[in-house]
């Protein structure tokens, strides 16, 4: 099982990007499929959030993704 992290930045304040929590896949999603859902997760999210976008999206093994 693979979980999807948005890497997002702000358009109203430059150079103010984070990480947000990890979007969980359904159990059978592989790593393709994870790819896949990155461009609609990431248009999802974006539609939601008009002050920021996506620079960046990764697919990691679930709960391995540790937010400091």
């Amino acid at each position: 099982m693979y979980e999807l992290i948005l890497t997002v930045c702000s358009v109203v304040i430059g150079a103010s990007c984070h990480e947000e929590n990890p979007i969980q896949l359904q159990e059978h999603v592989g790593l393709t499929g994870c790819l896949i859902a990155s461009q609609v997760e990431g248009a999802k999210w974006s539609e939601a959030h008009p002050n920021f976008y996506v620079s960046r999206y990764t697919c990691q093994p679930a709960r391995t993704f540790a937010k400091t």
